[in-house]
């Protein structure tokens, strides 16, 4: 698998396909090749991953930011085709994303993902070694996407410290020192069957994770990391 800078219109059309294919949504939530190649034309990234018959396997886009005289990139999509999953393609363009901001003077990468979705914790805040301190509620607004069941799509920031001891750790293969936990949250281990079994139940879980969340912020604390055994989101006083 190579990963690359989307470099033709075509590579950017294939982006649209892939963000159909992978989250079912409307035109109306889809990011086209005009808004991609502004980014990319105003310092942002579109990095796609392609297989050896040149097929593209997904895809990783980001957008220059500015918060409080901080010039950051948010990285608003990644998307891999179901059939390259469980081949750490995902991995593989956060990676690469991380290495083109170096080169680039970028030193911190935003995202917001799911709190709900243990997998996407595990991969953010454990193999990637992001930390999360802000609860966005209904972020998106109720979406065309099936994967969002109709629910409010209430989102974690992801904040990546590219030179993180952390994060530098992570990037090399090596097992980061361990987390002064403060206090826990968990989640269901399986979400999505949750909501289709129980609706009623997955809105009250949704709120109640808001809650707890949003009172350790509140409080100082921030996500440093994820318990998988527990599916239990770990905090601390301090970001790793």
């Amino acid at each position: 698998m190579r990963i690359r800078e989307a470099i033709s219109h075509q590579d950017l059309d294939e982006v649209t396909r892939i963000q159909r294919e992978v989250w079912n949504v409307e035109d109306i939530d889809i990011a086209g090749r005009i808004q991609l190649r502004a980014s990319q034309h105003a310092g942002g990234s579109v990095l796609v991953a392609e297989a050896g018959d040149g097929t593209l396997a997904g895809f990783a886009y980001a957008f220059p930011a500015l918060e409080h005289g901080e010039a950051f990139w948010h990285s608003d999509m990644l998307a891999v085709r179901p059939a390259f999953r469980g081949g750490k393609v995902g991995q593989a363009l956060k990676w690469a994303q991380r290495a083109d901001a170096l080169k680039k003077g970028v030193r911190r990468i935003t995202w917001t993902f799911d709190p709900m979705q243990a997998g996407n914790a595990h991969l953010n805040l454990e193999l990637l070694g992001a930390s999360a301190g802000e609860y966005l509620s209904n972020f998106y607004g109720v979406t065309s996407s099936d994967l969002h069941h109709g629910l409010p799509t209430d989102r974690l920031l992801a904040s990546w410290d590219l030179d993180s001891l952390r994060v530098a750790a992570l990037s090399r293969g090596e097992k980061p020192g361990p987390i002064e936990a403060e206090a826990t949250v968990s989640i269901p281990s399986a979400w999505n069957e949750v909501v289709r079994r129980d609706p009623e139940r997955a809105r009250a879980e949704q709120a109640r994770v808001e809650r707890e969340l949003t009172a350790a912020f509140a409080s100082g604390l921030v996500i440093a990391g994820f318990d998988k055994a527990r599916t239990s989101y770990v905090l601390a006083r301090k970001r790793p």
